[in-house]
């Protein structure tokens, strides 16, 4: 066997975990030296019952057979003496001693964000997940998130949009799609980007397993964006662990009282950017670009009166539609007729029914 099955059998050894193959590695330096050690040797550093699993385990067959299927499935396993695992992962102090991926590995070099946020997240939520995954992958960022509903999956869309650069980090098997109804964003990302985990073959999703999957995505990045979170939520979690791993902490802010945005608020109050254009993330790594009100300045000066007195009362926050007549002081016919004729030259969008927002 070589070193990569080596590894693929240390970390599948079934009960014994990260803490246990560190201070085997430590003794042993290598995982080959580890399964050619012998059972009085290995005794003192393992339970009984790791003991038992570990010696049932070494069975050079079974490993093959096992190395073999995953690469049939189009998996990939990576350990963190190979030269292609990922450097800024290896930078943390608790980085996984065995990954697996499908499709693209994350980039050695340029910047790369965390976007992240609550998984029932409002519309002007996934709206700014997908504006500036999209945007942020234009500038040759790259877009790691968690593939959960909301949030995530709004950035990792945004991203390839864009056809830019983007990760997903899974909290289960790397061969499960995790929620089912992302199965085509799965498909895509296997294609055009890349997915990866912690685990391997078959491993269901489970609550606990998340929290170890969070910090993968701030491990992976240079900063972490939360887009939206309540105030208990998994992605502070990302936050924090992004804060202990020395990443820049940036946060989308919300309406005071907005449940959605408690999470952000406060980690506004507590020291991260606070962030209301992509601009704001990009000129604190020193990446500059078209500022965005004089994108919104061009698109107004091609307008005529009535549409441009339209289209200026909306921005990025969703407005209803009585707001808009209240605000432009037209009939209700004429602004539909306007917001329709907006819409359709992709001006401004319609998030969900009678609730409008620019485009950008």
């Amino acid at each position: 066997m070589k070193d990569k099955h080596f590894w693929y059998w240390l970390v599948n050894i079934e009960g014994v975990g990260r803490g246990t193959i560190l201070k085997l590695l430590k003794e042993f330096k290598t995982p080959k030296a580890i399964y050619e050690a012998s059972e009085n040797e290995v005794k003192p550093y393992l339970k009984p019952s790791q003991l038992t699993n570990f010696l049932l385990s070494k069975k050079d067959e079974q490993i093959m057979e096992g190395f073999r299927s995953m690469e049939e499935k189009g998996v990939n396993f990576l350990y963190p003496t190979q030269a292609e695992y990922p450097r800024k992962l290896k930078e943390i102090y608790d980085y996984p001693l065995g990954l697996y991926y499908t499709g693209k590995l994350p980039k050695n070099e340029g910047k790369s964000i965390a976007i992240v946020g609550s998984r029932n997240c409002s519309p002007y939520g996934r709206e700014m997940a997908y504006y500036f995954g999209r945007e942020l992958a234009k500038q040759g960022v790259e877009v790691i998130s968690g593939f959960a509903a909301g949030v995530d999956s709004m950035a990792h869309k945004g991203a390839l949009e864009a056809s830019g650069s983007t990760i997903g980090v899974l909290g289960c098997g790397i061969d499960i799609c995790y929620p089912i109804d992302n199965i085509h964003l799965y498909r895509e990302m296997k294609e055009k980007a890349g997915l990866l985990s912690e685990y391997g073959l078959k491993v269901q999703p489970r609550r606990q397993l998340f929290p170890m999957r969070n910090r993968i995505i701030s491990g992976l990045c240079d900063g972490v964006l939360v887009v939206e979170a309540k105030a208990k939520s998994g992605s502070l979690i990302t936050a924090d662990q992004g804060l202990e791993q020395g990443r820049d902490i940036f946060a989308l802010p919300g309406r005071r009282g907005d449940v959605h945005s408690e999470g952000c608020n406060n980690l506004i109050k507590m020291g991260a950017k606070l962030v209301t254009e992509v601009e704001d993330i990009l000129e604190e790594w020193g990446i500059f670009t078209e500022n965005k009100e004089k994108i919104c300045e061009k698109k107004q000066n091609l307008l005529d009166k009535k549409d441009k007195m339209v289209y200026s009362c909306l921005s990025l926050e969703p407005k209803y539609i009585d707001a808009i007549v209240k605000e432009c002081k037209l009939s209700v016919q004429e602004t539909i007729s306007i917001l329709f004729r907006l819409e359709m030259e992709n001006k401004i969008k319609q998030i969900v029914k009678n609730y409008y927002m620019i485009t950008v």
